[in-house]
């Protein structure tokens, strides 16, 4: 298998980086391509069976309000054809807040996906997820919130919010901050196949910047330092 320095799924092309957005195209060769994808040969024996970890770094703060990025690796023993999901990244939201609030009236599962809208500062944004914490009334806890616009930081403090349609109902016990890039995600995996490459999905006008998109197994091949 080849040294890290060769497991880069997606990065430079031609020495700078390509924004990640609704345009990416997945690569199909050995050669990176022009949003700067490519295609890994893993050799004959794929990742191994201790598998390989995946790393996604994304640089830059996103341009648009209410757009997503999706991230997958995918595996096959042809460059051209046989492709088939191995790992799923969790979908990447634009813009973020985290907000602290105290329940009064207990939040419920229901609640994600719901817009959650502040009383008094009219913010709203999408309730993406929230601390456990929040499922008793009177326990404070941390929610995240997709932003719909510029002017939804949910920064009064006390300010009530609820889930529109939903259950949960709280007030803001710490004005929101926001959740910025530079941002890491890691997954493990391990393949048979020979090849592996990314699939990056992001919505229409969307724009992520500088994204690398990294494999490494060195963690779980240590150098005998006794022959260093």
């Amino acid at each position: 298998m080849p040294y890290d320095a060769n497991l880069v799924l997606r990065g430079l092309y031609g020495g700078a980086y390509v924004d990640l957005d609704e345009n990416d195209a997945a690569a199909t060769s050995l050669t990176v391509n022009a949003d700067g994808n490519v295609c890994v040969d893993l050799l004959d024996h794929g990742s191994g069976a201790l598998g390989l970890d995946c790393v996604v770094i994304f640089h830059d703060q996103p341009t648009t309000y209410q757009n997503t990025c999706q991230i997958v690796v995918c595996e096959s023993d042809h460059l051209t054809d046989g492709w088939a999901t191995i790992l799923t990244f969790e979908l990447v939201y634009a813009y973020m807040r985290e907000v602290i609030v105290t329940a009064t009236t207990a939040f419920d599962a229901t609640d994600i996906g719901l817009v959650f809208t502040a009383t008094t500062g009219t913010d709203t944004g999408i309730l993406r997820q929230f601390s456990r914490n929040l499922l008793v009334a009177g326990g404070t806890g941390k929610c995240w919130v997709e932003m719909q616009d510029a002017g939804d930081t949910y920064a009064t403090l006390n300010d009530v919010v609820t889930c529109t349609a939903g259950v949960g109902v709280g007030t803001i016990t710490k004005i929101g901050r926001a959740i910025q890039p530079p941002m890491t995600l890691v997954r493990r995996f391990s393949t048979m196949k020979r090849y592996i490459r990314c699939t990056n999905t992001v919505t229409a006008g969307g724009n992520f910047g500088d994204v690398d998109i990294l494999v490494t197994g060195s963690q779980h091949c240590h150098v005998n330092n006794l022959y260093r």
